[in-house]
């Protein structure tokens, strides 16, 4: 918190007054890392999801989740360790994660209903297996996984991520 605190320019009394608890700070934290904090992000995200269930085709729709979804993972990816600690021990943080990873896959399912609706999932899947193969392949921790401990570059991940899914799911 004293850390938090000089870096803000501010006294650890302020960070306590404002945050209360560490996990606070890790909650405030995992917020504005998947862009749920803050008017400005609020929109933004709100923008790029409308971009993506309005998008022409399926491909597209799946180039658009790669590219936005990576932007938040690059901001959770570094966090997922302390979160991991911290939920295991504090209730609290491990509902907002669990808040987060509902949210997540509540938003792919609208990709895969528009999918589906539109006629671009490939044969013999349906909106809930798309939804779970795009839940369980587009996650931070795959994320982390290749570009932390496999070495690939974002953008090898993210080429990489995006020719899976449309494997995947499109026909």
């Amino acid at each position: 918190m004293e850390s938090i605190g000089q870096a803000a320019g501010v006294a650890v009394q302020t960070v306590y007054f404002t945050f209360h608890t560490k996990a606070d700070v890790l909650i405030e934290a995992l917020k504005v890392a998947g862009g749920a904090a803050g008017e400005t992000s609020q929109v933004a995200a709100r923008e790029w999801f409308r971009d993506v269930l309005s998008a022409s085709d399926g491909p597209r729709r799946l180039a658009l989740t790669c590219e936005h979804g990576l932007d938040i993972y690059r901001r959770l990816a570094p966090m997922l360790r302390a979160v991991s600690a911290a939920a295991s021990v504090d209730p609290a943080v491990d509902e907002a994660w669990r808040g987060l990873v509902e949210a997540r896959r509540n938003g792919m399912r609208q990709v895969t209903r528009a999918m589906a609706e539109r006629d671009e999932l490939r044969p013999g899947v349906d909106e809930g297996l798309a939804t779970d193969l795009l839940f369980g392949l587009h996650r931070p921790e795959l994320f982390l996984a290749f570009t932390v401990e496999c070495g690939w570059s974002v953008d090898a991940f993210k080429a990489w991520i995006y020719l899976t899914l449309c494997r995947q799911l499109l026909p």
